[in-house]
């Protein structure tokens, strides 16, 4: 009997899913390498082979999480649009806003988090952007996009009609769409 191979970017990528829905559901500090392998299907050891630590786990379930290059392809003058239609999709699940508000009573998960946003969301979203005040902007762009989600998904205030949803959306989406537009 042959042994089963292994497909390490499979394995990977079910690992950085479990360790998301982990670190969002739960944070840093109550989400273990053991409950995460195990929602994972895979040993601890193979878990810490891959990603070395929980600090190293949490850095790359982050920035797989925080993915740019998708909102980024449509045409700049409906950036706002995109990103606003990308935070009220319900069918999208959206785990960064937990993840990095869960990090914040852990300080190791508290600095990952704030180097990856730095690194991976506002250095790339400011060259996007461009001057004038690019790295001002994407900061605006994150808070406001950060906010936005985690007032109407991890902590909904409203349980309202679609026509409050609807105004939200457009609200953020003009509100994007002034600071991308401000630097022109």
């Amino acid at each position: 009997m042959e042994p089963k191979r292994r497909n390490a970017p499979r394995t990977k990528e079910k690992i950085l899913r479990a360790a998301q829905r982990a670190f969002s559901d739960l944070g840093y500090a109550r989400a273990g390498i053991r409950d995460i392998a195990a929602i994972a299907g895979v040993s601890s050891t193979l878990l810490l082979r891959y990603y070395g630590s929980k600090a190293g786990l949490f850095q790359a379930a982050l920035i797989d999480a925080m993915r740019l290059e998708p909102v980024l392809a449509v045409p700049r003058e409906r950036i706002g649009e995109r990103f606003a239609a990308q935070f009220v999709d319900t069918a999208l699940e959206i785990m960064p806003p937990s993840m990095i508000a869960l990090s914040t009573g852990d300080e190791e998960a508290r600095e990952i988090a704030a180097r990856v946003v730095r690194e991976h969301v506002i250095g790339p979203l400011a060259k996007w952007l461009g001057p004038p005040d690019a790295t001002a902007r994407a900061i605006e762009m994150t808070m406001l996009s950060i906010s936005f989600v985690l007032f109407t998904r991890q902590i909904p205030l409203t349980r309202s009609a679609k026509s409050t949803d609807k105004q939200l959306a457009q609200w953020l989406a003009r509100s994007l769409q002034a600071i991308v537009d401000g630097g022109s």
